[in-house]
């Protein structure tokens, strides 16, 4: 086979595109398997460590391959990427997997023109996870301009072997020709039939054949060449050169007229060459012409026959390869990463790109290849040191950190990512100035610590739940206090696993209110922890990812002090009323009997009674309203309208134990002036007080909503009910006393009840 010019070689770009794949994809080892007479062949098998062998094999006798991960990719033309092939359902079995165990495993089918022409198969038995989708996306690139290159290497040499061929042919023939000529006198027969079978060989060529004089006038043109440039045969003959398939200019701006001036002259100077030429549509198209002139006996050039076969594809393959070159090299240069080349044995530099240079301090690479060795340049010495220990032990190192210096002396922090080549002496590798991300890790690790001995400086435990209740982080300060809250070790679990269903929906409910308010909310509730009532108060706050901090106090010694003080305090009103109250209605009683005594026999002594009597009942209204004052309930004292309702309706809990109690809120919370809050209470303490005496009921549901103009309480039981208006007033002194509360605050009261059916009382305000 003859070697044209710029002729790809098939083993040579099979070897160079491996080694380049391997070493991009971080491989161990790799195949490359061609499409062959519709046949797969395996026709390289490299590793990092060794040359490529290019023996060839089919695919089924190929041990160092999965056949049926290569031929599910065959059939799907999909791209198979394992992190850890051995654990794959699908392809576990396959012998060659369970042998070697493999791990990082891709299979990538190249295609050209969504034809499948060969299958590239990766594996790396050291690491899992290595084929990432940052180096699927380069190995797509390379496959993608490989496969241009292989088919055109492939072309290139049936193109080759051809055209050895055909221009044997036609110098034989040629020469056949020429004699013919010569013995043309000495018998026309002969050259009769020679010509016949002359030109039968040109029509039937598959390229195109050209005869022209030499002013550029064609005279002959075969079949193939008037198809292929989209002629009639009439419209080419008799026409110059560049009246029909030479441009005067090719599409680089060359004149191509001295070019084919001198042609038409010498065509011996000419034996070989390739040009641009155009088609009848305005196509251009590259052939490769092997040229000829035909003298006459005296030596005169008559004609020139030219055989042209068509390389379009390769030169479109050439100009996509140099493209792809030109691309790569434009990356390397322009990389925002530092890319190098450094020898082993001495770390002198051997190669590196702009931001390499920039990253030591340096203006150029032409300041440091060749020139700089980088062991000087590692911030502490035994870094290097280590780093070469790791390459030879592992040929590959990646995400290595080591503080350098720049050539002012300024340090900074570089990552490295590094390859050897032991047979070449070389190292080629990556790095990246890491200094702000090291600083930032510093920051946080400060940050983190300085939170942690702020939180552990909290006495008081806290916790953080997600949106559904799941526990996801437990610090418990004082131990006693974490146990109260949290009853064993949960991290992971939900509220419904740690309390009871009343106790867990109460929680969630706060949880889910904070979560969608993302307002600071503060609850007090109490639970029975090892037979006794324990009391807390917590804040529950929202942070990111929809969760909240929960953090709790317990309050039961202060609950135990308010309750006793409200203890002492109504013994002591009590005390009052019977040294006030009771002692002025004693002498009222006393002076209306003295007054009957009186009243007839003497009136001034009767109008001194009364006025007595007036006297004793202004002052026993006055202590009256006093003591009223003082015994008014504290549900309201110590918190919010929604808290006082919660400690109400646990309150009723403890106390109705056959009964269900719900207690819900809606809405974002907000203040209403004190009176309301304080009526809109004993409403609901009234109605609640009703259900669980009177109603007979076994659920009870409380439901406090908070609109943006308007708060609504509803509570609504499932008991025995009654007819609103059948009840007398002297026994519905309780729904009478709500109406009125209701009225006194501008409310409206509605009640809705029938006999079976349950009672719901509705109470509802404006904010405003």
């Amino acid at each position: 086979m003859i070697t044209l010019p710029g002729m790809i070689h098939l083993d040579r770009l099979i070897a160079t595109l491996m080694q380049v794949v391997i070493e991009n994809a971080g491989a161990e080892t790799g195949a490359l398997i061609l499409l062959e007479e519709d046949q797969l062949t395996v026709v390289a098998q490299c590793s990092g460590s060794r040359q490529c062998d290019l023996e060839k094999l089919a695919v089924a006798d190929c041990a160092t391959i999965p056949v049926s991960v290569i031929h599910s990719a065959e059939r799907t033309q999909e791209t198979l990427v394992f992190d850890n092939a051995v654990n794959e359902p699908s392809f576990s079995t396959d012998p060659y997997i369970q042998r070697q165990q493999t791990r990082s495993l891709l299979c990538m089918p190249i295609l050209q023109q969504s034809h499948l022409i060969g299958i590239l198969y990766l594996e790396n038995n050291l690491n899992t996870g290595v084929f990432t989708s940052d180096r699927l996306q380069v190995l797509r690139l390379l496959m993608a301009q490989a496969a241009i290159s292989l088919e055109n290497a492939r072309l290139y040499e049936r193109l080759a072997d051809y055209a050895e061929t055909l221009e044997r042919k036609v110098e034989e023939r040629t020469q056949a020709l020429q004699q013919e000529i010569a013995e043309r006198q000495q018998t026309e027969t002969a050259l009769r039939q020679s010509e016949a079978n002359y030109r039968n060989l040109l029509q039937t060529a598959n390229s195109v054949i050209l005869r022209y004089d030499p002013q550029g006038r064609i005279r002959y043109i075969n079949d193939y060449g008037v198809k292929f440039l989209g002629y009639e045969e009439h419209q080419i003959l008799g026409r110059t050169l560049f009246e029909t398939i030479v441009p005067e200019t090719n599409t680089y701006g060359r004149d191509l007229r001295p070019f084919i001036h001198d042609l038409l002259h010498n065509p011996q100077s000419y034996p070989q060459v390739e040009g641009e030429n155009l088609c009848r549509d305005g196509r251009r198209v590259w052939f490769a012409w092997s040229n000829q002139g035909i003298f006459n006996d005296q030596g005169e050039l008559v004609e020139i026959l030219s055989v042209g076969n068509d390389t379009t594809q390769r030169k479109q393959a050439e100009e996509a390869l140099q493209r792809s070159e030109a691309k790569f090299r434009n990356i390397f240069e322009n990389s925002q990463v530092g890319i190098f080349r450094v020898r082993l044995s001495d770390g002198l530099l051997l190669d590196a790109n702009q931001r390499h240079a920039n990253l030591f301090g340096f203006d150029s690479p032409e300041e440091i290849i060749g020139l700089e060795h980088v062991i000087g340049y590692y911030a502490d010495p035994s870094d290097h040191q280590h780093l070469i220990e790791l390459l030879k032990r592992d040929r590959e190192v990646r995400s290595f950190e080591a503080q350098m210096r720049k050539r002012d002396g300024t340090l900074f922090w570089g990552l490295f990512s590094l390859y050897l080549n032991a047979d070449n002496d070389y190292t080629e590798g990556v790095v990246a100035d890491i200094s702000d991300r090291k600083q930032a890790e510093a920051a946080l690790q400060a940050s983190e610590a300085e939170l942690r001995a702020l939180v552990s400086a909290i006495p008081d435990p806290l916790f953080i739940f997600t949106t559904e209740g799941q526990l996801v982080c437990a610090i418990k300060g004082n131990p006693s206090y974490g146990e109260l809250l949290c009853r064993e070790e949960g991290i992971g679990k939900t509220l419904h696993q740690l309390y009871a269903k009343e106790e867990a929906d109460e929680f969630l409910s706060y949880i889910q209110q904070v979560v969608k308010t993302q307002q600071i909310l503060t609850v007090e509730y109490s639970l029975w922890i090892a037979g006794r009532e324990i009391w807390f108060s917590a804040r529950i706050a929202p942070i990111r990812h929809e969760q909240v901090i929960w953090l709790a106090r317990d309050i039961t010694l202060q609950k135990q002090a308010e309750a006793a003080s409200i203890l002492e305090e109504r013994n002591r009103m009590a005390r009052e009323i019977h040294d006030t109250l009771a002692q002025a209605f004693t002498g009222i009683l006393a002076q209306v009997g003295a007054a009957n005594q009186v009243l007839t026999d003497d009136v001034e002594a009767t109008e001194a009674h009364l006025d007595l009597i007036k006297e004793l009942a202004r002052t026993g209204l006055i202590e009256a309203r006093r003591s009223v004052v003082a015994l008014r309930p504290q549900l309201l004292e110590e918190g919010s309208l929604q808290s006082a309702l919660h400690r109400l309706v646990a309150q009723l809990r403890t106390a109705a134990m056959d009964t269900t109690l719900y207690y819900e809120i809606e809405g974002a919370v907000y203040a209403l002036p004190t009176e309301v809050e304080s009526n809109f209470l004993r409403i609901g303490q009234e109605a609640l007080t009703n259900a669980t005496r009177h109603a007979n009921a076994d659920e009870i549901r409380v439901e406090l909503e908070y609109d943006r103009d308007q708060v609504c309480l509803r509570v609504k039981d499932n008991g025995q009910g009654f007819g609103v208006g059948s009840i007398p007033s002297s026994e519905g002194f309780g729904l009478l006393g709500m109406s009125e509360r209701a009225e006194r605050i501008g409310a409206q009261l509605t009640i809705r009840s029938q006999p079976g059916q349950g009672t719901e009382i509705i109470v509802t305000v404006n904010r405003e």
